[in-house]
């Protein structure tokens, strides 16, 4: 499995990231809530990122050439698959983009923590990611198990990058807003049994804890490809 996105984003983490938050510790509280959020949006849009880039580097593994051939149902003639077959030096590449194309108008297409389920999944990852209790939503880091100590926050992996995500919602698209949208808490109720509070705040700390759970998340990807 192709796992060098994954590098890419830790040395993001650990060059651009976690050096800001030491620099943002030297401002005034007032003065550093705008640039806190920045810095937390531009993590989650990185990982983000992320994840869409391993599932498309890895296209050709059994799970998502499954998603993606769901809904291939148009049928080829011989002539064209003759045509195919002499275009043998790129059709390796044409494949490639057919898939690619497929996974975007799908696996790409939903909800993040789908996404981020369907990577783990595709790198074999085993374990209950959407209900299993995993996170110490007080450090980021993933554990084998833990006992969650309210309904506020999702502790499995799934639920608590969903968690991270909506709140990223909640800046981007309701103008620096500090309120969930509507729609994600709903999500968040229904898919991981979670009720948030209305509204939230952002501080070094937020960013730092994100950091630590991306961190741990990349870790199960690169135990994966490394006992595949």
């Amino acid at each position: 499995m192709e796992t060098g996105k994954v590098r890419e984003f830790l040395r993001y983490v650990d060059k651009e990231i976690l050096p800001a938050t030491t620099d943002l510790e030297n401002l005034d509280v007032k003065n550093r809530k705008h640039v806190q959020k920045l810095v937390y949006t531009n993590l989650v849009d990185r990982f983000d990122s992320l994840i869409d880039g391993l599932v498309l580097d890895n296209c050709r593994c059994e799970f998502l050439t499954a998603e993606a051939t769901k809904g291939m149902t148009q049928q080829i003639t011989e002539a064209e698959l003759i045509k195919l077959l002499m275009r043998s030096g790129d059709i390796q590449d044409a494949i490639d983009e057919k898939l690619k194309a497929a996974i975007r108008n799908s696996v790409l297409r939903e909800r993040h923590s789908k996404k981020l389920t369907s990577a783990l999944s595709a790198f074999e990852v085993i374990g209950n990611l959407k209900s299993a209790p995993r996170v110490n939503v007080s450090t980021g880091a993933i554990l084998e198990k833990i006992t969650p100590q309210n309904k506020y926050i999702p502790y499995s992996i799934a639920g608590y990058a969903d968690w991270l995500y909506s709140r990223r919602n909640a800046i981007v698209h309701g103008n620096g807003s500090n309120k969930y949208l509507k729609n994600d808490l709903v999500q968040l109720k229904k898919l991981y049994k979670c009720e948030p509070t209305e509204t939230f705040r952002i501080k070094l700390g937020t960013v730092q804890i994100a950091a630590e759970f991306y961190r741990g998340v990349c870790g199960l990807f690169t135990d994966a490809a490394n006992e595949a």
